[in-house]
């Protein structure tokens, strides 16, 4: 015991230095990276060359394909052979699930240069960087970022694991088949109950891509909304001042107002460049995060309704409350960014991104769930 203190606190320590201390350099996405890489999201490196880690990556995350693929063909095989159950509804709610997370992953794919030159942006936080005050809210950003992060990876593998020992290892239809017979041991069913709740948490962790860069931009925008507030401020009382001095104190004076007001609007254009770029990679992914939560909320309901509140269903439970989090704080967080500045956040061509569309979703799952309800009675 005394060996595990004597090893274990200095490592817990280091750790916990490096999540939750703040410094001018440390990496707002270290941590969202290095999990992206751990859970097969994107594989994050400086150096773009392929390596042998990076190869070996690649298997790992050729792995979850298989598992999607193998969920393919048993919803095909299911559909040929349909029967009114909840086995039903647990193949096509993992494979929407999977699909789900599938499509995340390729908007992500596809958009990962943005996004690494978005976080590149936020990282630079040079505009500032004397202001304690500016500081001290960077720091709480981080804190709060690195926190969301590890709680809320730490709550969906639990629900994950919970997932694989009530369902995964006990229900057939969450087992590798082929024509509805069950293949392999109890280690092959281990191993592929877990690669299937691992695309659990790539779905929420790709979330959390889109909405630490949100909290980041939300912060640099207050920054620069404050910056304009106290130059007013320091406007009003220069021209108090320079009334009482000669020429040469009041064109100083105004050198240096025009240096500082040069500052704040080139930040406010790079403000505005980046959430362009943002909004552009933002549209895909909410359009898809809508429509795929009212799918998989739908799927949770009819288990529910199917087998009541059981611990069977508790699973399914589990995981719609953490995709009604989800809509919550990315609608939440858009709506507070559009009220700092002039650009709208939308689903594509699909209605803007604000409270208004989480209480419609809200309002169509209660319909759905209603619905479902009538239909088993």
């Amino acid at each position: 015991m005394l060996l595990y203190r004597a090893l274990g606190s200095p490592l817990i320590r280091k750790c916990w230095d490096q999540l939750f201390t703040f410094t001018d350099t440390v990496d707002y996405f270290n941590l969202l990276n290095t999990s992206g890489t751990l859970f097969a999201l994107h594989y994050y490196s400086e150096d773009s060359r392929w390596t042998m880690k990076k190869l070996l990556w690649t298997v790992y995350r050729t792995c979850y394909l298989m598992s999607y693929l193998s969920y393919c063909y048993k919803a095909y095989w299911m559909l040929r052979n349909w029967e009114y159950s909840t086995a039903s509804a647990n193949v096509l709610g993992a494979l929407g699930l999977c699909s789900g997370a599938l499509l995340r992953l390729i908007v992500i794919e596809l958009n990962y240069p943005t996004i690494r030159k978005l976080q590149a942006f936020l990282n630079d936080r040079t505009y500032l960087s004397e202001d304690r005050w500016a500081w001290n809210e960077r720091s709480k950003l981080y804190r709060h970022n690195n926190c969301f992060l590890v709680v809320l990876i730490t709550a969906i593998t639990v629900e994950s694991l919970f997932f694989l020992a009530r369902l995964l290892l006990t229900r057939p239809e969450f087992m590798l088949q082929y024509n509805g017979r069950v293949l392999g041991g109890s280690l092959v069913q281990i191993v592929y109950g877990m690669v299937t709740a691992c695309w659990g948490i790539i779905y929420v962790l790709s979330f959390i891509v889109f909405y630490m860069l949100l909290a980041g931009f939300r912060l640099e925008m207050e920054l620069l909304a404050r910056s304009f507030q106290l130059l007013e401020g320091t406007l009003l009382d220069g021209l108090e001042h320079i009334i009482t001095t000669n020429d040469q104190d009041g064109r100083q004076y105004w050198n240096k107002l025009q240096t500082t007001l040069t500052v704040r609007i080139k930040r406010h254009v790079q403000l505005l460049e980046n959430l362009r770029l943002f909004r552009s990679i933002v549209a895909p992914f909410a359009f898809l995060q809508y429509y795929c939560t009212f799918g998989l909320i739908a799927d949770s309901f009819f288990v529910v309704s199917f087998e009541g509140f059981t611990a069977y269903s508790m699973a399914y439970v589990l995981f719609a409350s953490f995709l009604i989090l989800e809509s919550l704080l990315l609608c939440r967080g858009v709506e507070d960014l559009n009220d700092l500045q002039t650009l709208r956040f939308s689903y594509g061509a699909h209605g803007e991104i604000s409270m208004h569309s989480f209480a419609e979703l809200m309002q169509k799952s209660y319909s759905m769930l209603t619905f479902m309800l009538q239909l088993q009675n």
